[in-house]
């Protein structure tokens, strides 16, 4: 307790010592947002200058941290999958095989889930123009199959088999994330530049430069990587594996 205690006054007067040295709300006075700012509109004709940060003055950064959410996934899935090949047999297979769940959960879960995928297609279309954007957009669109398989829905597969359309996903927008980089680097001279795709008009959908395919290619990843990992995690109790005929 003397030891959080002390560390605890500590980190309150580090805060408090950094927070009195902040300027006045409306008095930003470096230069590295206005830069971003300046480029942001007229050179980009981006709307949204936090995803025109991240997809392009900082798409590098941007790139290692959808290679993050990459290896967690594939992390996840070597960690898991060596218990693939040898199921658990339940005490009470109908425990299950028989979705948990009321009729109303059901219908409410079949019904959300198409609405989850336009908002979260929208977000990810839109994230050049307003907040969101690929990674908002990726766990929105994984958020759909939380929603089916909370509504206690079964998804069949053979034996041994991983959930390939989602792995599939996974890798597809990974490895268009760094396509389009290259892109850049063959049409526009540098890695990761967006504007080889053309700028659009400002407001318009298709603006940006290559900002919104870079978005496209996030969303696929982070969805992706979100689905396989719970997945794994469901196979063994919601999850219904065929056996294979004998």
């Amino acid at each position: 307790m003397i030891v959080f205690a002390a560390g605890a006054v500590g980190l309150a007067a580090l805060m408090a010592w950094g927070f009195a040295g902040l300027p006045d709300f409306g008095g930003y006075t470096g230069r590295y947002g206005r830069i971003v700012a300046q480029i942001a509109g007229p050179d980009r004709a981006a709307t949204n200058t936090v995803t025109f940060t991240a997809f392009d003055v900082r798409a590098v950064d941007t790139l290692v941290e959808e290679f993050i959410v990459f290896a967690a996934a594939i992390a996840a899935v070597a960690l898991l999958r060596h218990q693939r090949g040898e199921p658990e047999r339940a005490e009470h297979p109908d425990d299950v095989l028989r979705p948990r769940t009321s009729p109303a959960l059901m219908v409410v879960g079949a019904a959300l889930a198409g609405p989850t995928t336009v908002i979260a297609l929208n977000v990810i279309a839109h994230g050049a123009l307003t907040p969101g954007g690929g990674f908002q957009g990726g766990v929105v669109l994984a958020a759909t199959a939380v929603v089916i398989v909370a509504a206690g829905a079964r998804v069949r597969l053979p034996p041994d088999e991983p959930p390939r359309f989602a792995e599939f996903i996974h890798g597809l927008g990974a490895a268009g994330f760094v396509l389009l980089g290259l892109a850049g680097l063959v049409f526009a001279g540098a890695f990761l530049n967006t504007t080889w795709a053309g700028h659009g008009t400002t407001g318009a959908l298709l603006s940006g430069g290559a900002i919104p395919l870079l978005n496209v290619a996030t969303g696929l990843e982070v969805a992706g990587a979100i689905i396989v990992i719970l997945a794994e995690f469901l196979e063994q109790n919601m999850l219904v594996v065929e056996e294979p005929e004998s």
